[in-house]
């Protein structure tokens, strides 16, 4: 697809609001809040016990009962999004298109469960006796691997891991593949869920609303102390629009650019000046050849911690200046959760529905303002909104920043 942009022709969803873009839509339209009381595990010894959990997978319905009965909870999260995503295209993968068919997933922190369940074995039952269930899923690249063996994929395949914009460099991965004609076809997103040990290191980090204050999710307000963790999925299925159109495809937004900064200064910190979103916004608004007054909605990547919130505050401030005070720029973190590697392409997912419904996702539980964070978070209730260019940020903690436009289709 040399010369074309990419387009956005099948969307897979797997979030704690709901199963399937239009559950994930209007959960998000009517403010609906998916962190409650943690129960995919026990965490009666941590300080915190709030998350936003994926509570029905259904994958049994949606994937059919063989062959899942060995995966770890990451891989069946991303096959039902992959299957979703798949359908919505009315994608056929057959012997005739298998190798022009490609696979990108970001993902950070899945496989640490089935690393500890693993070592648990081998100290319990000793290296002779040990199961060697749970090895297969020890790597990284377990769940977009599965997605390939599943559905009979066999072009490339890649894992990327950036932390909180994995799914974004999944995204850009998936667009440079596209452009060098690599692959045709290209089911791309992210994963992330939640674990034992996953909420045992953020707690340990001091990394967590609840610790220093209310255990609640509420970007840009003056009451954040922290992110509270969620779980989710998502998978695009991206192509050229020559082959969108040729397959007569539903065809849902361009992706217009995508990239990717790195400003690491401390192993763990965030630059205080956010220079490096600042660049990767800047630079995502010049690939796609349209200027700070263009954007009509900014899906932030504010998750309710002090110091990243503030920071991506002042780098919109910088970018779009006094256009700012036009653009809504809401957080749906506030009702899923930190998703980490599965954040940025729930954004990007919600953006679509923005497109396609005309209403902007609000940010919940906004009721203090922050001077520091003195933009339009659209507080509590949804916008009623064109949106035809929408923009989604994305950074963490290592220096690692994102930054993609979207636009409707017509």
């Amino acid at each position: 697809m040399a010369g074309q942009e990419a387009v956005i022709t099948g969307i897979g969803v797997v979030a704690p609001n709901g199963i399937g873009k239009e559950n994930f839509w209007q959960g998000l339209e009517e403010g609906r809040s998916a962190i409650g009381k943690i129960s995919s595990f026990d965490a009666g010894k941590f300080s915190v016990n709030a998350a936003a959990e994926v509570r029905s997978l259904g994958e049994e319905t949606i994937l059919g009962g063989k062959g899942l009965r060995n995966l770890d909870r990451s891989a069946l999260m991303l096959l039902v999004a992959a299957k979703l995503a798949i359908a919505d295209a009315g994608l056929e993968i057959n012997d005739g298109n298998t190798d022009r068919v490609g696979v990108s997933c970001g993902t950070t922190f899945p496989h640490l469960w089935s690393i500890l369940e693993f070592n648990k074995e081998v100290f319990k039952e000793g290296l002779d006796f040990a199961s060697p269930a749970f090895f297969p899923s020890t790597v990284i690249n377990a769940a977009s691997s599965h997605v390939s063996i599943r559905f009979n994929i066999q072009g490339f395949n890649a894992t990327t891991s950036t932390g909180y914009t994995s799914g974004l460099t999944a995204i850009k991965y998936a667009l440079d593949a596209l452009k060098t004609e690599k692959a045709e076809i290209i089911l791309a997103g992210g994963v992330e869920v939640l674990t034992n040990f996953l909420f045992f290191g953020f707690q340990k980090l001091g990394y967590m609303a609840g610790l220093k204050g209310e255990a609640v999710s509420c970007p840009f307000d003056k009451r954040r102390n922290g992110p509270i963790l969620g779980e989710g999925a998502v998978i695009f299925c991206l192509e050229g629009e020559a082959s969108a159109r040729k397959r007569k495809a539903m065809i849902f937004a361009r992706v217009k650019s995508a990239v990717n900064f790195f400003d690491a200064s401390k192993m763990g910190r965030i630059h205080p000046e956010g220079i490096g979103l600042e660049t990767a916004i800047k630079d995502s608004l010049e690939q796609a050849r349209v200027g700070p007054d263009d954007i009509d909605y900014i899906s932030a990547c504010a998750n309710s911690s002090l110091d990243m919130d503030k920071i991506e505050a002042k780098a919109l401030k910088k970018v779009f200046g006094k256009s700012l005070d036009r653009i809504p720029a809401s957080s749906i973190k506030s009702m899923l959760g930190e998703t980490i590697s599965a954040s940025s392409v729930l954004q990007a997912a919600s953006c679509v529905g923005a497109m396609r419904r005309g209403v902007i996702p609000p940010t919940v539980n906004y009721k203090t303002k922050d001077p520091e964070c003195d933009i339009d978070c659209v507080p509590n209730k949804a916008q009623k909104k064109d949106v035809n260019l929408a923009l989604v940020t994305s950074f963490g903690p290592g220096g690692y920043n994102a930054a993609s436009v979207l636009e409707r289709y017509n």
